[in-house]
């Protein structure tokens, strides 16, 4: 089985950069140790593996900032094993934007990531809607860490300003924001409009332990709070939900093993408890409040408790 990649970063010397580049869809063997351009395959031989298929639910994964190539294949496949354990049988993409490997570069990171929001929009939304309009059973369903919430926020700005995409009626199934740094007034109902009129349900897990989202972090001094740290605002729709994680996290935190990225930050993918809510997310058959390992909230949001 190959890996799935929608790569956006420039080549150089037969290898991905940091900087933004030319679209580049990769079928990368399982037992490559990163993505390389030598992975190249056409767009058509790219999607056709995943749309002729009978299936009900594709993933789009877009990781954080400061993560290294090698870093992203590792938790496409972490992502990938971690679903398939829960049942899940569809395919997983990972769409990977230049990210630097110096923290203190997270602005310019910022920058890249609203430049390559615009080929997240070209290069598979686009795409997707063109499908959906051609009577597309698939089901496609978003997940982004940390900056990828951003990512996608400036993707589905951007989507209402592209004539092929504002032109198509289009959408995702779920969106699942982990660790979202993206400020939780920006996901508020106007501000938020053009993320929540393309999804059917908005998924926010959020952990008030996570120290990477902290204000008196060094690289977002002034910065307001953070969606994946605070949650949502209350002027959110009632599309949007927020899954409170901080009381299980702090309980069961020394239970988990995290291979890459902050502990706080990144637990997620190392979690059963966290995949298995997040499948029943995307499988979308049960409401919000009756997810099992969730306790319901008294303003419509729930605590995961596992």
């Amino acid at each position: 089985m190959n890996d799935y990649i929608i790569c956006t970063q420039s080549i150089r010397n037969q290898k991905f950069g940091n900087e933004p580049g030319k679209t580049t869809y990769l079928k990368v063997p399982n037992n490559a140790e990163t993505f390389l351009p030598e992975h190249k395959v056409s767009l058509s031989d790219f999607f056709g593996d995943i749309i002729n298929k009978e299936q009900e639910n594709i993933i789009i994964f877009i990781h954080g900032y400061n993560t290294e190539d090698n870093e992203v294949l590792d938790r496409h496949r972490t992502l990938k094993a971690g679903f398939e354990k829960q049942g899940f049988d569809g395919d997983l993409i990972t769409f990977a934007w230049p990210s630097n490997n110096n923290p203190l570069l997270y602005l310019e990171d910022r920058h890249d990531a609203k430049k390559t929001a615009f080929e997240l929009v070209d290069s598979c939304i686009k795409f997707l809607a063109k499908q959906q309009g051609k009577n597309c059973t698939i089901s496609v369903n978003l997940i982004a860490h940390s900056t990828g919430a951003y990512v996608i926020y400036e993707a589905f700005n951007d989507s209402e300003t592209t004539k092929a995409t504002a032109e198509t009626n289009w959408s995702v199934s779920q969106i699942l924001l982990i660790s979202g740094d993206v400020s939780s007034d920006s996901m508020n109902s106007e501000r938020g409009q053009s993320v929540y009129r393309h999804c059917n349900r908005l998924t926010n897990y959020y952990n008030p332990y996570d120290s990477i989202l902290a204000i008196s972090n060094v690289k977002r001094v002034g910065a307001q709070n953070r969606a994946g740290r605070v949650g949502l605002p209350q002027n959110s729709p009632s599309k949007a939900v927020d899954v409170n994680c901080g009381d299980y996290y702090n309980k069961n935190k020394e239970k988990i093993y995290v291979k890459v990225g902050s502990h706080s930050h990144s637990w997620y993918f190392y979690s059963d408890v966290w995949f298995k809510d997040a499948y029943a997310t995307i499988l979308g058959n049960l409401d919000r409040t009756v997810i099992p390992g969730r306790i319901a909230q008294s303003d419509g949001d729930v605590t995961l408790v596992g």
